[in-house]
């Protein structure tokens, strides 16, 4: 009983631990969309462009301009 309890919780850590590393680069790959689309802003791209070139949300590149 202790044992299955003990391998349940182990596994339950693994499971937190990759879907936070999962979490983790998720983040990372949008915080980076996030610096290319300010990039393209001070080049003068369009709202269209952008969200053409990063793929980010419409509500998230406006924001970005403001």
């Amino acid at each position: 009983m202790v044992y299955n309890l003990a391998n349940t919780i182990e596994e339950m850590k693994k499971k937190a631990k990759v879907a936070g590393i999962e979490q983790g680069k998720i983040e990372g790959k949008i915080e980076g969309k996030i610096e290319v689309a300010k990039k393209l802003i001070v080049l003068g791209l369009s709202i269209d462009k952008i969200i053409e070139v990063t793929d980010l949300p419409r509500e998230e590149v406006e924001k970005l301009f403001n």
